[in-house]
């Protein structure tokens, strides 16, 4: 815990007195998705002043918080993405791919920064645990956009 950064002076009292502290008991709201959490996250290290007793979230309390929040809202955690990932031997930039979405997406969830969305979470846990749904994924005509594609026309009734 020693290389956490923080300022050591407080917001609230002016006070050079923030210091690492648990705290024993830390609840908070969630709303994402639509839906409201309430997390709690029993021994909680931060940054508290001694003095005021005013906390501070830092980097790697949040992480933890959001960890916590992703297991009460049921959503895969930074680290089980991880391993799942590296488990399929995927680079990220290869299940980007797969999933249609953006390397630098796929990088802030697995390193805690962004929250995937539940619809998200649904697909990551179907490809993980369905070799089938990766080999469609993978066999997909995915058409260059480049090219103009006979469906995307108005009017066509190509299917």
């Amino acid at each position: 815990m020693s290389d956490r950064r923080f300022s050591p002076k407080c917001a609230q009292s002016g006070q050079r007195a923030v210091a690492l502290a648990t705290v024993p008991r830390y609840e908070t709201q969630f709303a994402h998705d639509g839906r409201s959490y309430a997390v709690t996250v029993p021994g909680l290290v931060a940054p508290v002043c001694g003095n005021c007793g005013q906390g501070v979230i830092d980097d790697a309390a949040d992480l933890e918080i959001g960890t916590a929040f992703r297991r009460a809202a049921g959503l895969l955690t930074p680290d089980e993405m991880l391993a799942h990932r590296r488990r399929l031997r995927l680079t990220q930039s290869d299940l980007a791919d797969a999933l249609g979405i953006c390397v630098s997406t796929l990088c802030r969830w697995e390193t805690g920064a962004q929250i995937q969305q539940r619809s998200l979470d649904r697909f990551l846990r179907i490809f993980f645990q369905l070799p089938a749904v990766r080999d469609f994924l993978a066999a997909r005509d995915v058409p260059d956009s480049r090219e103009p594609d006979s469906r995307r026309l108005i009017g066509t009734t190509a299917v």
